[in-house]
């Protein structure tokens, strides 16, 4: 650089009467950086170069504009001899050599700009140092003070375009931000029980834990991954827990026609003598299982489009039902019995049945011992009315 140039060296000092944090906040957002990292990055390195190869005009200018702000700026010559300083074990600068009797300070040590040597520093007696700072013109009242911390029109305009940036030395470079393996193990996880849902609940605690970790950490990268890991976590776990039915299984359907009413013992009462005990038939569905000489029990439900009647397929002496039958009509149609065997009184009770909707039917049947009136409802069995490749069909559910 020419002797012509000059540089803006910042001290960390701030003026008399002003506040340390209001200060820091207006050189935080001069410099368009946050707080904390202005503090560790720039104040911290202090006193330090901030801008190079300036002409007089502007280097004077941009010193009272950071004055204005309440900290020490002062402009020197800017020449090719840069010093470091050492102080409590933390680098600091670099500066002009020839300012190093200004801000060093006893105890310290300074090294040549690419040099290896430390030394350690005493001050100079026959130094001269430069004129002392000026002091601030007072300032009584809060519209002064904004009037004198506001640059001029163009100055401003200059600095909102260009703030005094950090100087180039790799102490003060911006962080360099890495991504969070964490994070990218979670997202992977969280894919993984989109596919197998049982792993969801170990990939949701694993995302909220990522979470938590990179909370406190600015310089890793990847909260954005990690809250997408929750959303789709939680998502694999409500599919999880909100488990389909099993689909229901059709079995073969075996056509069981209707055959005529028959009595369990021969010289039984007559079979029209047990038809006029029968139930009044209340649809076309009850009409059609007496001209098929059933005996109504009374018992039948309707769902929707499916109706579901018992009825007796065999009678003793005294008409009473000896063995008990469901039949399943879809839409008026008669679509078979449900079971294979008709439930005898004396081995199987048919205890109960329960149309839960009109594709889905559970019956109850109860295991009877030598006595009719000694039966334990032990099974249930579930049927589904589906739609088939000839119609609709009756199968037995798993």
């Amino acid at each position: 650089m020419g002797m012509d140039h000059r540089c803006l060296v910042l001290s960390g000092r701030l003026l008399d009467g002003r506040d340390p944090a209001t200060v820091h906040e207006r050189m935080a957002a001069a410099f368009g950086m946050e707080m904390a990292g202005f503090r560790e990055r720039v104040f911290a390195r202090t006193p330090l170069i901030i801008r190079r190869g300036l002409d007089a005009e502007t280097a004077d200018a941009q010193a009272a504009q950071l004055r204005a702000m309440g900290v020490e700026a002062n402009v020197w010559p800017d020449g090719d001899r840069l010093v470091w300083l050492r102080r409590d074990n933390q680098v600091r600068g670099p500066l002009p050599e020839e300012a190093l009797g200004r801000y060093a300070e006893p105890g310290d040590q300074w090294c040549h700009d690419g040099g290896q040597t430390w030394f350690a520093w005493t001050p100079a007696t026959t130094e001269d140092e430069p004129p002392p700072l000026p002091p601030p013109a007072p300032i009584h009242t809060q519209d002064a003070i904004d009037e004198a911390m506001a640059p001029e029109p163009e100055a401003a305009a200059s600095a909102s375009q260009q703030p005094p940036p950090l100087p180039a030395a790799p102490v003060i470079e911006p962080a360099k931000k890495t991504f969070s393996l964490a994070a990218v193990i979670t997202a992977l996880v969280a894919v993984l029980a989109l596919f197998w849902h049982p792993a969801s609940p170990f990939a949701l605690l694993l995302a909220v834990c990522t979470l938590v970790y990179l909370h406190p950490r600015p310089a890793l990268q990847g909260r954005v991954v990690a809250i997408a890991a929750v959303v789709l976590s939680a998502t694999a776990l409500a599919m999880w827990m909100h488990r389909p039915a099993p689909t229901p299984v059709a079995q073969p359907y075996v056509p069981r026609p209707l055959k005529p009413l028959s009595q369990s013992a021969p010289g039984t009462v007559a079979t029209t003598q047990c038809q006029a005990r029968t139930s009044t038939p209340k649809n076309d569905e009850d009409r059609f299982l007496l001209t098929g000489e059933r005996l109504l029990t009374g018992r039948a439900q309707r769902k929707g489009d499916t109706y579901v009647a018992e009825a007796a397929v065999a009678v003793d002496e005294q008409c009473q039902p000896s063995e008990l039958q469901l039949y399943v009509f879809h839409n008026g149609v008669f679509i078979g019995t449900v079971l294979d065997k008709a439930a005898s009184m004396a081995t199987t009770k048919l205890a109960d049945f329960d149309l839960v909707d009109d594709q889905h039917l559970r019956v109850t049947l109860a295991q009877c011992t030598d006595k009719p009136a000694d039966c334990a409802a032990t099974t249930v069995r579930q049927f589904a009315v589906m739609p088939g490749g000839g119609g609709w069909t009756l199968g037995e559910t798993k």
